[in-house]
């Protein structure tokens, strides 16, 4: 792992131009780039970054590949929000899969690695025994669309699936080389929230979340495709801050990723009113921690 597998999301740095942008990215380092796959059309710019690939016209389409063109890599994150993979309502699942296949369609466009998906939660008049069902059809189904693209779905770990034997156990069920797994290692502070754990007081709660985010590395391997980094506030489990101004261990994380031959983009997932500050001591921190790996163990008989 080095610079080039870091990347940020460009529209986070709020600036007059993508060309400034692309600009204060790579002052930091960062080799690689972030889309996502929900339009925003209430923000001006916006759409440079994220969209609905096939809705957008052939200018922006152009603007957009010249932007990727700054950088060696690059993944999207497909629309999640009131877009459920599997949904009660026949129409609303229709209309969530176009949008989500159109992330699949950028990856394609764009030659990016990795389109990040989320399982979601079965809805209150469906069994979980039928949620899993259509899930792991329509993950092959974007397993399929995703090998014709070059590209892979990568499921993240969110409320659902709620440990690491059972993100593992959904992505055997699935059976598609082009389905791996995004870790987000802030999330692992759902699956806290789902047992009613709302912050983390002491040294054995804090051992206890890098247990279970070890074992989410560990047991998912290289099937691990994508990261997204962050740091996580102990007193509330709020995540999404600048990497270093939380609990994590950052260096160690690095070396379990490391110890799975871990190869892919990681993604800087940070929000913050000061991102750009946030990501400076993100990307140094994390090629602090990088760079680690590097150096000789000194023997301390010698």
């Amino acid at each position: 792992m080095n610079s080039n597998n870091l990347a940020l999301q460009l529209g986070q740095f709020q600036l007059a131009s993508a060309e400034e942008a692309v600009q204060a990215a790579h002052r930091l380092g960062v080799g690689a780039i972030s889309f996502g796959g929900t339009p925003r059309p209430d923000l001006e710019g916006a759409s440079l970054y994220s969209f609905l690939w096939e809705e957008l016209d052939p200018a922006t389409q152009d603007a957009i590949k010249a932007i990727r063109q700054h950088f060696g890599r690059g993944v999207i994150h497909a629309p999640f929000v009131d877009t459920p993979l599997v949904s009660s309502n026949p129409y609303i699942e229709q209309e969530s899969h176009r949008q989500i296949f159109m992330s699949v369609a950028a990856a394609k466009a764009l030659s990016l690695e990795a389109v990040t998906v989320h399982a979601g939660l079965p809805a209150k008049n469906m069994t979980m025994n039928e949620f899993r069902r259509r899930l792991i059809r329509v993950l092959q189904s974007l397993g399929e669309a995703a090998a014709a693209a070059n590209t892979h779905i990568a499921l993240e770990n969110w409320r659902y699936p709620s440990d690491p034997d059972a993100h593992l156990q959904i992505l055997e069920q699935v059976g598609h080389p082009n389905v791996g797994a995004t870790l987000d290692v802030g999330h692992i502070s759902y699956w806290f929230q789902n047992e009613g754990i709302t912050g983390l007081h002491s040294e054995a709660e804090l051992e206890e979340y890098h247990r279970r985010l070890y074992q989410f590395i560990d047991t998912l391997g290289q099937r691990i495709v994508h990261v997204h980094m962050h740091d996580v506030r102990a007193i509330d489990l709020i995540d999404h801050q600048g990497v270093g101004r939380g609990f994590l261990d950052i260096d160690g994380i690095v070396a379990a990723l490391h110890r799975v031959h871990f190869d892919g983009v990681i993604l800087f997932e940070i929000g913050r009113s000061d991102f750009a500050t946030a990501a400076a001591e993100s990307v140094q921190r994390l090629q602090h921690a990088m760079a680690a790996l590097d150096q000789p163990v000194s023997n301390p008989n010698t």
